[in-house]
């Protein structure tokens, strides 16, 4: 028996490289080669999935995972612009006869999905027009639309894609060519209706998950870890023949904080680490004798904030969180520079918008409204926004209600609980009571998305081109969840809704720029966009620290490799992966 048990063994073998030597699809060829085949890339994560559908993938812990198989026509390069081939071989852009715009792109042909099923154009039409154009994805099709609210026209001709939009539209190439392509053959029965298609790829559905990326979930244990395996019919080559990825696979070890993380990296149990600035100093130090590569940055892409919910179930908060004077002095009340010098140990800047000072889009005005620490600014603002104290020294609002609420952030990111400990202390000296309560990253998120939050302290990440934020700034916004909208929360009410004035400004500016072709026109609307976030303190802004990596120098990253650096606007989720089907271990 087992004798007979090898020779089906060995024959298996056989018929699995007899079926990738027929594979021959027209190959993109990389711009890397003397990579070494094999191996395991170990990282750390504080938290596992939520899901593993694209669409409805909200948090990082679960995009920092399926961005590894997704697959679209464009890919981004070192800066995160859609310059890179992809699925698409050739596109362009045209303005049409009557005024429109017009995005073509040439899809690649004989390419599979780690099925072995064919990934053809049926299945980016598919995309298109059953997920995308009746809107069933938690974030909406905004993103696709020009100012005038209308999405694009689609034909095919052969193996060409046509995008026709009635008006000019500036963001096709990032949006037409950066949207994640699904397999028909898979799905075509589950995208019926919103409600279907979100519980479509649960992270208990790991085995049914079938990807055009280099890798994909084979296996998740919560709460221990999520493994990624190679695709073995990934349609890229290095420039020496070799097919990618790399890596036979990538672990994610769920930590329970990152304290946890970086022990596991000292003790060689993982090969990167994102390192916060406060442990950084004593792991440079080891550098040498580890054997570690250590890449300083520049400020990361994450934006880092205190959020106040404008549509809190408790009235009484609603109406504090509402008013810009109380806003403005909590943002006094955070010692922002003392914070970059203990705890981030000098390596970050403080922020008073939505762009940090390493961003192309940076608008340096914001650092000229204040918002430096001012204790006595801070009580000065509370008194002009109709708060006084009473005779105990506690806060209290002009109906004589003693101020009193609860703040969150995640448990197992250790500088988001130092800071928040902070400015805990820092708003008793206002004679403010704050009630912090640290919980999971997952259910944190899913807290924001109910009444029931009064104050969070979280980031969000996302490309550099502001452009991109259209799912939180927009009023309908899938991500405006301190002022949900009632046409995206049934719960919230409409009598009770309240829109800020600079919201509304802002809704408009991230329509309209959708159709501004000339670059200092564009910079115009996003300083002003920059501005009425800073000015009126709709989120308050803490700090951005800098990009920090650290890996085991027998890890070659593309970046780190062609650049000697990583660039976190390049890939912010977790900027060390970009290009990871590039990467090799010795």
């Amino acid at each position: 028996m087992k004798k007979f048990l090898v020779v089906l063994v060995l024959l298996l073998s056989t018929l699995v490289l007899f079926a990738q030597e027929a594979y021959n699809p027209e190959w993109l060829i990389a711009d890397v080669e003397g990579g070494k085949k094999g191996g395991t890339l170990y990282l750390a994560t504080t938290a596992g999935p939520k899901t593993l559908n694209t669409y409805w993938a909200q948090e990082t812990s679960s995009s920092v995972v399926i961005n590894q198989g997704d697959i679209s026509l464009l890919g981004s390069d070192f800066y995160g612009q859609p310059t890179e081939p992809s699925l698409a071989k050739e596109w362009g852009v045209e303005t049409t006869e009557d005024g429109g715009t017009l995005y073509w792109f040439v899809m690649r042909e004989g390419v599979k999905w780690s099925d072995g099923h064919p990934l053809t154009i049926d299945d980016v039409v598919f995309t298109w027009e059953k997920i995308i154009v009746p809107d069933l994805t938690a974030d909406g099709n905004d993103f696709y639309k020009d100012s005038e609210g209308n999405l694009p026209e689609l034909t095919v001709e052969g193996n060409k894609l046509m995008f026709k939009y009635p008006s000019r539209f500036r963001f096709g190439f990032e949006t037409l060519g950066g949207f994640a392509i699904m397999p028909k053959h898979v799905l075509e029965d589950k995208v019926t209706d919103a409600e279907t298609f979100q519980s479509t790829w649960t992270v208990e559905q790991v085995n049914q998950i079938v990807v055009g990326g280099p890798f994909r979930v084979t296996e998740y244990i919560e709460g221990v870890r999520v493994t990624l395996e190679r695709n073995p019919y990934y349609f890229a080559k290095s420039k020496d023949g070799v097919q990618l990825p790399y890596l036979d696979r990538i672990v994610f070890e769920i930590v329970s904080d990152t304290n946890v993380e970086r022990l596991k990296f000292e003790a060689g149990e993982i090969d990167m680490i994102g390192p916060q600035a406060k442990d950084f100093p004593s792991l440079r130090a080891k550098a040498a004798q580890k054997g570690w590569r250590v890449i300083v940055g520049p400020t990361t892409a994450a934006s880092n904030f205190v959020a106040f919910n404008f549509n809190a179930a408790d009235p009484v908060h609603r109406e504090w969180f509402r008013n810009d004077n109380f806003r403005k002095a909590v943002a006094y009340a955070y010692d922002k520079q003392t914070i970059i010098d203990t705890l981030y140990n000098g390596l970050g800047e403080p922020t008073y918008g939505p762009r940090t000072s390493s961003s192309a889009f940076y608008n340096p005005e914001v650092e000229n409204l204040g918002f430096r620490y001012s204790l006595v600014t801070a009580r000065r603002l509370l008194q002009e926004g109709g708060f006084s104290w009473n005779d105990k020294g506690q806060l209290i609002d002009w109906n004589g209600n003693v101020v009193e609420f609860e703040l969150n952030t995640n448990a197992e990111n250790a500088m988001r609980d130092e800071t928040a400990v902070i400015l805990v202390d820092s708003l008793a000296k206002l004679g403010i009571k704050v009630n912090y309560r640290p919980v999971q990253f997952n259910a944190l998120v899913q807290r924001m998305y109910s009444p029931n939050w009064d104050a969070i302290i979280i980031g969000l990440v996302g490309g550099d081109d502001p452009g991109w934020g259209g799912n939180v700034w927009l009023l309908d916004g899938g991500l405006h969840f301190w002022n949900w909208s009632p046409e995206v929360m049934d719960w919230v009410d409409p009598n009770e809704y309240w829109v800020h004035p600079a919201e509304k400004r802002i809704d408009e500016i991230m329509r309209i720029q959708r159709s501004i072709l000339d670059k200092e026109e564009l910079q115009k609307l996003w300083d002003e966009w920059q501005l009425l976030i800073a000015e009126n303190q709709l989120l308050v802004y803490t700090v951005s620290q800098n990009y920090l990596n650290i890996h085991k120098n027998t890890l070659h990253l593309y970046p780190v490799e062609k650049y000697g650096t990583i660039n976190p606007y390049g890939y912010s989720y977790s900027p060390g992966l970009w290009a990871i089907e590039y990467a090799w271990k010795e």
